[in-house]
């Protein structure tokens, strides 16, 4: 829920009450029957009046979106579901919003859960974190953080909620970690083969980030369509001087769990990633396997002094044969930058890891998915274009697949240039979104000004062509 994570330890070393349906910006269909490859998928703010009740709501920014998370179904390419914050401002949104389509991306409908927050009727009031899965029985599953302004930091709860009509209709969330201001970064998975099974992870941690903390990672799961969550266990214990953040569980073909999650020591100053895998459901995890490190530091935009977008969290995704991907950012200065690409053959144990080629400028926020043919598909933003002294900050999305498991690739220009310093807050969010389909990706990324329609920010979605095709 907090952002600017790596930079912040850097330094330290209308309220509606039943579900509310409203309409997509706009139909992606651009009248002749053919979907844009990019087209923007947010609308006018539904809490543009306000959220009566809810604390520090005059903060938040109308129209504002960031912080996309996206899901396809696995039994209908054509239904996908997209969610983000809407109206960010303070500590975090006044609601996440769900998008779902049904016809490949040519209409979209909104939808909110209702019971979020404040502004969806229920008694928090904030929402952050949003992210979602679907299961091999259509179950979709959302999981978000969701508090009330109440202290700094505030109190933050885990909760997850489920649709069974794709996304259209909600239930009410249900709490599966109660709220205290260590919570943060959560994730849910939905099982491809177990029908109303579903994992979520989180991580819990000293946000004050002043060693000595007690600190953990920890995960629950749900075997019958998330009406009951089970006690939550610890995957992993941190140092007492790091924290582990941004996990992420795959299902492997087997059937046991691998957890994928960074770790950030704040005193010696280095970032790492881990893997972590329970043959018993989540029950246990055994011991942590490192995928790769490097330096953790403080980059700003050289013209103003705005730290410059740096959360360090992985993406992680899994291929039909078992092959584990892991997309993060190692950005080494304000002008310098990569994104690496780990893989596994061997369900987690061993890793191998390289750089896309091609990026040499700040990158940051790599998101990762494979499609159903197994090709690798790996969207991020980058500074190559900008021009040091043009008053703007130009930023752009860029993708590169792979159809030989990451070893040759194909890189494209996908959206923007935009201008990250009108971005609300200096801000895109943590992560932006992928999803493998039958054949191709959907992604959804956040742009600002001059590309943003709806306000200072828009989320945008993208169908992006693999290496295959």
């Amino acid at each position: 829920m907090r952002s600017n994570l790596i930079g912040t330890m850097g330094v330290a070393a209308a309220t509606v009450v039943a579900q509310l349906m409203v309409p997509a910006a706009a139909s992606a269909d651009d009248g002749a029957g053919r979907i844009p490859r990019v087209s923007v998928l947010s609308g006018p703010s539904p809490f543009a009046d306000g959220c009566p009740g809810r604390r520090l709501d005059a903060e938040a920014i109308a129209g504002s979106e960031i912080e996309p998370a996206i899901a396809a179904d696995p039994r209908n390419p054509r239904h996908v579901v997209a969610t983000w914050q809407q109206d960010i401002g303070g500590p975090a949104a006044r609601s996440d919003l769900i998008a779902s389509t049904f016809d490949g991306g040519r209409s979209w409908t909104t939808s909110t859960i209702p019971g979020l927050t404040v502004c969806t009727g229920g008694s928090a009031d904030v929402a952050s974190d949003p992210w979602l899965s679907i299961g091999g029985d259509g179950t979709v599953y959302f999981s978000g953080t969701s508090g009330t302004a109440t202290a700094d930091p505030p109190p933050i709860a885990v909760v997850a909620s489920r649709s069974r009509d794709g996304g259209r209709t909600w239930r009410q969330p249900t709490t599966v970690a109660a709220a205290e201001p260590g919570n943060d970064t959560d994730a849910i998975t939905a099982d491809p083969t177990r029908a109303g099974s579903a994992y979520l992870v989180w991580a819990n941690w000293d946000h004050s980030y002043t060693p000595p903390m007690a600190n953990a990672l920890k995960f629950s799961r749900t075997a019958d369509h998330g009406e009951h969550w089970s006690a939550a266990v610890t995957i992993h214990q941190p140092a007492p001087t790091a924290i582990d953040f941004s996990g992420h569980v795959l299902v492997l073909p087997s059937g046991d769990l691998l957890a994928i999650f960074a770790n950030a020591d704040v005193v010696a100053g280095q970032g790492t990633l881990f893997a972590s895998r329970s043959d018993d459901q989540g029950r246990t995890w055994q011991s942590a396997v490192a995928i790769g490190s490097h330096p953790v530091g403080f980059f700003a935009d050289p013209e103003t002094g705005q730290e410059l977008p740096q959360p360090g969290f992985p993406s992680a995704a899994i291929a039909r044969d078992g092959t584990v991907y892991v997309a993060s950012e190692s950005s080494t200065s304000p002008t310098a930058g990569a994104v690496s690409l780990s893989r596994s053959d061997d369900g987690g144990r061993t890793w191998t890891s390289r750089d896309l080629p091609g990026v040499t400028a700040f990158a940051f926020e790599p998101a990762v998915a494979v499609d159903a043919h197994g090709t690798v598909g790996v969207v991020w933003y980058d500074l190559r274009r900008d021009h040091p002294g043009d008053a703007q900050l130009t930023t752009d999305v860029w993708f590169a697949s792979s159809g030989d498991k990451g070893i040759t690739w194909r890189q494209e220009h996908v959206a923007g240039a935009f201008d990250l310093r009108t971005a609300p807050n200096h801000r895109l969010g943590e992560y932006q979104g992928i999803a493998g389909l039958s054949r191709g990706f959907a992604a959804v990324v956040t742009l600002s000004g001059p590309r943003a329609r709806n306000g200072p920010s828009d989320i945008f979605v993208a169908r992006l062509a693999g290496d295959r095709d």
